[in-house]
């Protein structure tokens, strides 16, 4: 299995869990489309044969919900929600544009965000971390460089189980002993010379807000909402929701509950960029897309073609990585983007996952962007991903 399919649906495995639940057959929203499939070149019958896998993965409390939009040439063709929005008795249904915490989805923002400050010459890819963080201005971290972060390369504190330890140590912002939650999190040894080994590192990302937010003079979040989320008109995407759409967001436990009341209420908190936004499937298609044409979307230039054209590449060679039980000598990897899975999805695809059971993918072959949200309460359900991303993709005429 690729590593990435996995990695962040066992990371979060000890947090706990909502109980599977009788389930009743699904409730089917449709939301906004602007073309019909087969105007789209999409065979409408898969889309019949996605929505009866969801709905069976539901009826056998795989999933609690499901839901998925599919845009060709930029026009939207599918857009649907099946299943209830929450773990609780008697919960509403789904609906397209129910809220979702996307979790390491985060992340793609995170590397737009980066790409911004390198196009605008405030920061360079081989730049070392040290000349904007003092922490890492030692022997050990200094030949550590935003390159490295950005593509999980730097040997700094990977995601507890990440290497399939059986006592995982505690998150980095859990670490305690020093005076700032960045040393805490780069204290004792790195896991490997940095540009050697890869491993799947939130806590590197965090640093990355950290330096977004050094960099610009605008803290991490004003960034992503000021410079992407607005821009791109994304109007139901929050690092905090408001408490008036509590009742629009999508969870499957109560810890998840819990996590909308959470305010980041100090600057000495890490940057919430491995991990912090809620979102919805529109909005998180407009990022997609805007990948898909080069930078642009509805008149709004957020990255350089060639910027795109950068994240979207293989940049790693001879990089090595043993995560999520994996052992592959040459991995590939873009600047913050994963890159195609072996499965039928068409070379050159894109995009990035998270825990939250949610994903952006972008074809740039076929000029098909995919985003799905198929949350549930148990650990992980592989055809839950892997089996929607194949039917979605076998759609394709």
């Amino acid at each position: 299995m690729n590593i990435w399919i996995i990695q962040e649906f066992i990371i979060f495995g000890k947090r706990g869990f909502g109980m599977i639940r009788e389930t009743e057959l699904p409730a089917a929203q449709d939301g906004r489309t602007d073309a019909l499939p087969e105007q789209a070149a999409y065979d409408p019958a898969r889309l019949a044969v996605l929505d009866e896998h969801l709905s069976e993965m539901i009826r056998q409390n795989k999933l609690q919900c499901g839901s998925y939009l599919l845009a060709r040439d930029g026009r939207i063709f599918a857009h649907r929600a099946i299943g209830k929005l929450t773990h609780r008795e008697g919960s509403p249904d789904l609906m397209p544009d129910s809220i979702r915490k996307t979790y390491s989805v985060t992340k793609f923002f995170t590397a737009v965000a980066v790409m911004q400050l390198v196009e605008e010459g405030k920061l360079y890819l081989d730049q070392s971390v040290s000349t904007v963080l003092k922490p890492f201005d030692t022997p050990l971290h200094k030949s550590i460089t935003v390159f490295h972060l950005l593509t999980h390369t730097s040997g700094v504190y990977p995601d507890p189980g990440c290497l399939m330890e059986p006592y995982p140590t505690a998150w980095f912002g859990e670490l305690k002993g020093y005076d700032d939650w960045i040393t805490n999190a780069i204290s004792g040894p790195l896991l490997g010379k940095p540009g050697e080994q890869y491993a799947y590192s939130s806590c590197g990302y965090a640093i990355l807000g950290e330096i977004i937010g050094k960099v610009s003079g605008i803290p991490y979040e004003q960034f992503i909402i000021r410079r992407i989320v607005k821009p791109l008109g994304m109007t139901r995407t929050f690092f905090e929701v408001p408490a008036h759409l509590y009742d629009e967001v999508c969870v499957t436990d109560d810890w998840q509950t819990q996590e909308l009341q959470f305010r980041r209420d100090s600057p000495d908190m890490p940057p919430p960029a491995g991990g912090g936004l809620f979102s919805t499937l529109e909005d998180m298609w407009k990022l997609g897309q805007m990948m898909q044409n080069g930078g642009t979307f509805d008149n709004a230039r957020i990255l350089s073609r060639k910027s795109v054209e950068a994240m979207t590449k293989n940049k790693l060679s001879g990089v090595k990585t043993q995560v999520w039980g994996s052992d592959v000598s040459d991995y590939e990897f873009g600047l913050g983007l994963f890159l195609t899975t072996p499965t039928i999805e068409t070379p050159g695809t894109y995009g990035h996952e998270g825990f939250g059971r949610c994903g952006i993918k972008v074809d740039p072959a076929e000029r098909f962007v995919a985003v799905f949200i198929v949350p549930t309460g148990i650990q992980w359900a592989p055809e839950s991903v892997i089996g929607t991303k194949a039917i979605i993709w076998s759609g394709l005429l």
